[in-house]
């Protein structure tokens, strides 16, 4: 067994439910023993009405990715003027530094959006920049195509295809929406000091990393990562399944810094989270507006 290369055990998602019209399965990095840092919380949601107040965000990047077989668009307003819809197939890559408000739901009738919301975390040397938004439309999108594999690179790179947009992002961040057709694989290469999170959204699928093999289902996640010290660049992490499935690949570079979480804010120390609840409350997240229409 690779010393450097660690899976963790799979876990199922909390089931999290808000009136009648949002519903997830959560996850949080506290049930993967370190193993998805960068990444704090996935929420794989559906929405069909607005659930959510504004509310604030520093310390983090609040992600969302909108799959392709959602009806109609996330609609996106923040205190940096921002404001528009996130189609089905988009990313929206919310950077908040040291503190933006936001809101996204859906508007209008018979709409069922079908998105991720990931809290990717930021490294101490940015948790205070300015915050901004990165916002990239689905024919921006490339992809990866293979018999009975269709890969979505989101951000950052797979098997040689890769977004200009991650350049803009924070930090590198990889986010990769698959799909294998009956019996098909898949590769991905995880690199040195990486660590990240695959999720079944259907079907089931069979992940291999180094020495382990992990067999998920639907709703279902596990952590790994490829630690410093290894003397390979990267481990393959190789994806089968003998039914259609669908499933997603977040990784990044492993920060290895404290948490202090409060909700949708996320610093280092204890301080530093005070610091920033009292900013929001002081007004210096600003404010954002939604038409009266809406």
């Amino acid at each position: 067994m690779d010393r450097f290369v660690r899976v963790s055990r799979v876990v199922a998602g909390h089931d999290v439910i808000i009136g009648k019209a949002f519903w997830a399965k959560r996850f949080d990095e506290r049930s993967f023993d370190g193993l998805i840092d960068p990444v704090v919380m996935l929420d794989h949601f559906h929405m069909t009405a607005p659930t959510f107040a504004a509310h604030p965000h520093a310390g983090i990047s609040a992600v969302t990715y909108v799959f392709e077989d959602a009806i109609g668009a996330h609609v996106n307003y923040d205190s940096l003027g921002n404001q528009g819809p996130i189609n089905p197939g988009a990313l929206h890559w919310f950077a908040a530094g040291r503190g933006a408000v936001h809101t996204e739901q859906p508007e209008g009738k018979e709409q069922h959006v079908h998105a991720l919301q990931i809290f990717v975390n930021l490294p101490a040397s940015k948790k205070f920049d300015a915050p901004y938004a990165v916002h990239v439309e689905p024919h921006d999108i490339p992809e990866f195509k293979a018999p009975g594999v269709r890969v979505r690179v989101v951000a950052g790179g797979s098997n040689g295809v890769s977004t200009a947009h991650t350049e803009q992002l924070p930090e590198p961040f990889t986010l990769l929406d698959a799909f294998l057709s009956r019996s098909s694989t898949f590769s991905h290469d995880l690199l040195r000091g990486w660590k990240g999170l695959i999720y079944v959204v259907s079907g089931a699928l069979r992940i291999e990393v180094g020495d382990e093999v992990r067999d998920l289902m639907a709703g279902e996640a596990i952590g790994a990562a490829m630690e410093e010290g290894a003397a390979e660049r990267a481990v393959s992490i190789r994806f089968a399944s003998a039914e259609d499935c669908h499933f997603v690949v977040l990784s990044g570079p492993a920060l290895n810094e404290p948490l202090a979480k409060h909700g949708p804010l996320v610093m280092n120390t204890r301080e530093q989270l005070e610091d920033r609840i009292r900013a929001f409350q002081n007004g210096e997240f600003g404010k954002l507006t939604i038409p009266q229409s809406v």
